[in-house]
């Protein structure tokens, strides 16, 4: 009778660590993750970070309303890892704010990293003086050139 308990209590022990995802996927709402795609509860993540490849980084560029004073929005281009790498920035004043990146022959999970996740930290700091995404230094740095060559043509 002993064994048969052990036994019942085991296959149920295991039947709920099957249950459970260790694994932080992305698109999972788990808050003890960093992992892109991750939803913290409450918080809204523009694209969700996912990549459709064809360089959207599922940043919504602000409307005329949505902004004070005059807004101006460029654009620039550089050479990446897997060819040309453009971008849109939209100015107001100093405050850079947005970077949209067009990389479509970048490495996926590699230059696409760099497509993903440096216009926040640019746009967070109004500067490309930031560094570049690990593993994708040479997208890091054509999307910093882009950003610099769009920033240069302002009026």
């Amino acid at each position: 009778m002993k064994k048969l308990a052990l036994i019942i209590s085991f296959l149920m022990l295991f039947s709920m660590a099957a249950c459970t995802d260790n694994n932080n996927n992305p698109g999972t709402n788990n808050p003890d993750t960093n992992n892109p795609g991750t939803n913290t509860p409450g918080e809204e993540t523009p694209g969700n970070g996912e990549n459709n490849l064809n360089g959207n980084t599922g940043v919504d560029l602000p409307g005329d309303g949505d902004l004070e004073g005059d807004t101006e929005t460029l654009k620039g281009s550089a050479q990446g890892y897997g060819g040309e790498v453009t971008v849109t920035v939209m100015v107001n004043g100093e405050d850079i704010v947005s970077v949209e990146v067009m990389g479509e022959k970048e490495t996926p999970g590699v230059g696409t990293n760099a497509i993903e996740q440096l216009p926040e930290k640019i746009e967070e700091a109004d500067s490309t003086d930031v560094e570049a995404i690990s593993g994708a230094t040479v997208t890091s740095n054509a999307i910093k050139e882009a950003v610099d060559k769009a920033l240069e043509g302002r009026k």
